[in-house]
C-alpha cells in the first residue's frame, strides 16, 4: 500500500435481517467486488486505491437483509487480468453466481471457453480507473465473445468529449453501461450526453445499471434526490435495458461509507409498479447473465 494507492473504508456491518425482505424473490444484484487476502491474490502496481479483504460469505448478510437471490461478481481494477478471486468464488456457488471478467486481448478460444463454464458472461472495459483494457481491445474482443452470449460491461464518464453512441452501434454484444455512466447531476434532461444515453437505450444494444448514487452525487434530506429525475427518464424510455446492483463493498470510498439498508440506495425502484420492478430486479438479469 502507498499514497498513491490508500486503503479503502470497509463495508459498514449489517444489522439482523428484517421481517420482511426488501426486494422481490429471484432478484439479482449485478455488480459486487470480492477481494481475498493479498498474499493469495497480489493486487497491481500502480493501481489508485487498496481494498479490504471481504469475501462473498462477508456479502450474504446484505444478500439476507435486502432480499437479494443472485449476484454477479465484476472483476475490479486492482486485480488486472487476474481473475483467481472471482472465479475461486464462482466455483463455490455456481447456481447463484455469474461473473464478469477482464481478459488479455489475445486470451483464447479455448480460455473463453473456460471461463464461460465457470459462469462468466461478460468482459469490463474500465476506462476510469489504472491498467483497464481500451477501446480498440473492446472492439476486438467483442467480435469474438458474441458465439457465447457474452456482452461488454464499459465503465466511463459520460459528458462532454465522449461520446458513446460509436461505441455502442458498432458493438456486436451488448453494451452494459456501469454506475449510470457517472453523470454528472445538472447535465441536461433532453440532449447532450444524457439524450445520446437515452437513444441508444430506446435502440436496444445499450443496459444501464442504476447503481452506486454516493458515486454521483452527495445523499441530501431527500436521498440522491438529485438523480431523480434522470432515473425516471430512463424507467420512461425503456425498462427491460435496466439493472440494479450494490456495489458492495463500496471501494474508493475513504470516508463516508454509505448503509447498505439505506432505502435511497434503491434509487426509488423498490416502489416503481411490480412490472417495472420485476424486469429490473429479476428479469432483466436473469437474460443477461443466463440465470436459468
Amino acid at each position: 500500500m502507498s499514497a498513491d494507492a490508500p486503503l479503502c473504508l470497509p463495508p459498514r456491518a449489517v444489522p439482523a435481517a428484517p421481517a420482511a425482505r426488501v426486494l422481490p424473490p429471484g432478484t439479482c444484484d449485478t455488480h459486487m467486488h470480492v477481494f481475498g487476502p493479498p498474499e493469495r491474490y497480489p493486487l497491481v502496481s500502480g493501481r489508485n486505491y487498496t481494498p479490504q479483504p471481504v469475501t462473498f460469505e462477508g456479502y450474504q448478510p446484505v444478500m439476507a437483509a435486502l432480499g437479494v437471490d443472485r449476484a454477479v461478481l465484476v472483476q475490479p481494477s486492482v486485480y488486472g487480468t487476474d481473475n483467481s478471486a472471482m472465479l475461486d468464488t464462482l466455483r463455490r456457488d455456481p447456481e447463484r453466481l455469474r461473473g464478469v471478467v477482464v481478459v488479455a486481448p489475445e486470451v483464447s478460444d479455448a480460455e473463453l471457453a473456460a471461463l464461460h463454464g465457470l459462469g462468466v458472461r461478460g468482459i469490463r472495459i474500465n476506462r476510469r480507473n489504472p491498467g483497464g483494457l481500451s477501446l480498440e481491445d473492446l472492439a476486438r474482443l467483442a467480435a469474438r465473445i458474441g458465439a457465447f452470449g457474452w456482452h461488454i460491461q464499459l465503465q466511463a464518464v459520460i459528458g462532454p468529449g465522449f461520446s458513446l453512441a460509436p461505441i455502442v452501434r458498432a458493438c456486436p454484444v451488448p453494451v452494459v453501461l456501469d454506475h449510470m455512466g457517472f453523470l454528472a447531476p445538472g447535465l441536461p434532461l433532453a440532449g447532450g450526453p444524457f439524450g445520446e444515453v437515452l437513444d441508444l437505450l430506446a435502440e436496444g444494444n445499450l443496459w444501464v445499471k442504476l447503481s452506486a448514487p454516493y458515486r454521483l452525487c452527495r445523499r441530501g434530506p431527500d436521498g440522491y434526490g438529485a438523480l431523480a429525475p434522470y432515473v425516471a427518464g430512463l424507467v420512461a424510455c425503456r425498462t427491460d435495458r435496466l439493472l440494479w446492483a450494490s456495489d458492495w463493498p463500496h471501494t474508493e470510498l475513504f470516508e463516508g461509507m454509505p448503509e447498505d439498508l439505506d432505502p435511497a440506495l434503491l434509487l426509488g425502484l423498490d416502489r416503481a409498479d411490480p412490472d417495472t420492478r420485476r424486469r429490473i430486479f429479476i428479469d432483466n438479469p436473469a437474460a443477461l447473465y443466463g440465470f436459468d
